[in-house]
């Protein structure tokens, strides 16, 4: 669900740009009461994870030359809060727009409010909602699955209501609004199961590295949990990696391209020079744009499609969770330093 530049104007970048950066400036400040040294490993390799789970695009049931992947934002809420998971899945996002050019430029602040901001928050609210009183592990995955779903709405709808204030739609504001509610509903329904088996995991192994401590038996020590989430995200980033759909996604299905439908047209028209220079700058100067290896020198535009052989997936996948684990430690380290003594 990653926004293009051409979705937006630059009025509309620049002031979703500071509401995003002023809403993670003051969240940091709350991060740091709740940053503690056990957390710091926990934070980055569940960030690597994400990371490497988003590169794994799956067919959307029923809805033939589309795709979907996991967000993650809902389930690092609910394992970390939602003040450090959002400080995660934003790292996320920003490795993926500078590095891979996954989203862009001018739309990274909408991209951090509608997969981060939003649902870390409204996923965490609403989880909390259902799983209030006496626990049961029923009602936590009831409250998990409803939280993916509202939640992955909630940022898709905020989609359309960017494009539409950008004045950049082609088509009436419901058409496009609808399309997209439509098509996250099944991404949010595959997310919701597969934050519901990661739960299941980690009460079955470790309860405890979950926020609220689910209720359970402690069966393995917290390192070799850290181990079988760093190992599933190698797994995720240099191999499932490799098998994923390349059926566009969701949003761009929705708005640019769908090849079930060889006719359609865009439902977006956005002709500021300024949006095109930003897709040049991002072309010239991102390392492994689109997952793959450039096709020419750094601070050239490519005249040829970039290499898109499994081997630099891979390699994309391995060195993006790494560097999204590093992005993830320095940032809680430093709040960590600068947190405030008690009286």
């Amino acid at each position: 669900m990653h926004m293009a530049n051409e979705l937006l104007s630059v009025p509309v970048a620049a002031g979703t740009l500071a509401i995003a950066a002023g809403a993670l400036g003051f969240i940091c400040r709350k991060a740091r009461q709740v940053i503690a040294t056990e957390k710091l490993a926990l934070m980055g390799i569940l960030g690597a994870f994400v990371f490497a789970a988003q590169m794994v695009n799956f067919q959307i049931p029923a809805m033939p030359g589309t795709s979907g992947h996991m967000v993650g934002a809902v389930l690092l809420a609910i394992i970390l809060g939602p003040h450090l998971g959002t400080v995660v899945i934003s790292s996320v996002v920003i490795v993926q727009c500078l590095i891979f050019q996954d989203g862009g430029l001018l739309a990274l602040g909408c991209n951090i409010i509608n997969m981060g901001l939003v649902p870390c928050y409204l996923g965490y609210f609403l989880y909390k909602i259902v799983t209030t009183g006496q626990f049961s592990s029923l009602k936590s995955y009831i409250g998990a699955m409803l939280a993916c779903l509202l939640a992955l709405e909630a940022g898709a709808i905020l989609v359309p209501i960017q494009a539409a204030l950008s004045g950049v739609l082609a088509v009436p504001f419901s058409t496009f609004l609808i399309t997209m509610i439509g098509v996250h509903f099944l991404v949010g329904f595959i997310e919701g199961l597969i934050t519901v088996a990661v739960l299941a995991y980690l009460q079955q192994v470790r309860p405890d590295v979950v926020l609220d401590c689910l209720p359970g038996k402690v069966r393995l020590s917290r390192g070799a949990v850290l181990i079988t989430l760093a190992v599933l995200s190698i797994i995720a980033g240099a191999g499932l990696s490799l098998l994923a759909c390349d059926f566009p996604d969701g949003l761009e299905w929705s708005y640019a391209e769908r090849p079930d439908q060889p006719g359609f047209d865009s439902v977006v028209s956005n002709e500021d020079p300024r949006v095109a220079a930003v897709d040049d700058f991002q072309s010239k100067y991102s390392l492994l744009p689109d997952y793959s290896g450039r096709a020419s020198r750094l601070g050239q535009i490519a005249v040829e499609e970039a290499d898109l052989s499994a081997g630099w997936t891979s390699f994309a996948g391995v060195v993006g969770s790494a560097v999204t684990m590093g992005v993830i430690w320095l940032a809680a380290s430093i709040l960590r330093k600068r947190r405030p003594s008690k009286a």
